[in-house]
């Protein structure tokens, strides 16, 4: 497998924008997460195939959260630049990613190779 070395930065300059994209990113995830809560309330009760339709509604609700810009899968912050990982096809915040790029260095000899943690250097 050969590592894609596509990096992509979203930094916000201006305080205004990164405010207004940060509060964007916020309001998206608290709204598809009262989607994920009503639609578990709608699962009591309900047969056993129409829980499983409703899960599978969740998970499919939460990954794409997950996948998004609006949320660091590593930390859950919504506030932080963020760095796509192509190899993961994740959005990470800056300083997650600078912690996976120390954990790397620091656990994991030249002969090591961890696919995941060397998409981050």
């Amino acid at each position: 497998m050969n590592i894609v070395r596509d990096k992509k930065i979203i930094a916000y300059k201006n305080r205004q924008t990164k405010k207004f994209a940060f509060n964007l990113r916020r309001l998206i995830s608290e709204a598809v997460m009262y989607e994920w809560s009503r639609l578990g309330d709608k699962q009591k009760n309900k047969s056993t195939v129409e829980y499983i339709n409703i899960e599978n509604k969740r998970n499919d609700l939460y990954k794409t959260l997950d996948a998004s810009i609006c949320l660091c899968p590593g930390c859950n912050q919504t506030d932080k630049d963020m760095y796509y990982n192509a190899t993961a096809e994740v959005w990470f915040c800056t300083q997650c990613v600078q912690e996976y790029r120390d954990f790397y260095i620091k656990e994991f000899s030249k002969n090591e190779k961890d696919l995941f943690y060397e998409s981050f250097l």
